[in-house]
């Protein structure tokens, strides 16, 4: 059972992440719009004083989830997500990304210029359910494959584990399972199309975690692992 004070500490975890990302968020809105350069390092220097709030929390949650001997709970399952996300959103401030992009809007409308228009018609729905740090993430995803850092058998693996992984999503995508089955299409062109689903994977699953340096290919290893444990 759990000690007496858990789920204060618990609570008190979840409130504090939660106002460090209101505060990422605000951040984020200063940076799209900020030209002058000190004013922009001021803030940089902010966010990266997050990271040791995050390493807290981070240790926090640790000690906490040794105290709840394995039992399932679903407020320590959103402490990890919001964990992640924060991880997620440092990464993106830090790695100055967010402000090549005005809006949402445009993330959206740049990333399907990527594609053709049958296949924009096809993904269109997936990406508008994708929040920025998903859609920075996905681009990541497609420029990592199109400059050929994965290789076939990874390819391979990962269309493997989306067909199989993209039914149990909360709403799962007919049209992207019939690409995958498609035989006239390449195995890369294949994954391409696919991808917007993947940031809804790492979500859904909860389980992944981004270094500081936002190693794409190491995600893309380790959600191959994980697909393929499941």
């Amino acid at each position: 059972m759990p000690s007496p004070g858990f789920f204060q500490r618990l609570r008190d975890l979840e409130i504090h992440i939660s106002k460090d990302l209101e505060l990422l968020n605000e951040f984020e809105e200063a940076l799209r719009y900020e030209t002058n350069p000190r004013v922009k390092a001021g803030y940089r220097q902010e966010i990266q004083r997050q990271y040791d709030s995050l390493a807290r929390y981070k240790q926090e949650y640790a000690e906490l989830e040794q105290g709840l001997s394995n039992v399932p709970n679903a407020q320590m399952r959103k402490v990890e997500n919001q964990l992640q996300h924060m991880d997620a959103k440092l990464n993106v401030l830090l790695n100055g990304q967010v402000v090549i992009y005005e809006n949402q809007n445009q993330m959206r409308q740049a990333l399907l210029n990527r594609y053709d228009a049958i296949e924009r018609a096809i993904i269109s729905a997936i990406t508008q359910q994708l929040d920025q740090t998903q859609l920075i993430l996905l681009q990541n995803l497609i420029d990592a494959l199109e400059k050929n850092l994965i290789s076939e058998q990874e390819i391979q693996q990962m269309l493997v584990a989306l067909e199989k992984r993209i039914p149990a999503l909360p709403v799962s995508n007919l049209a992207v399972t019939e690409i995958i089955k498609n035989p006239e299409l390449d195995a890369k062109h294949k994954l391409k199309i696919t991808l917007p689903i993947v940031p809804m994977l790492v979500e859904y699953e909860g389980e992944l975690e981004f270094g500081t340096g936002l190693n794409i290919k190491s995600a893309w290893e380790q959600l191959i692992a994980k697909l393929r444990r499941n």
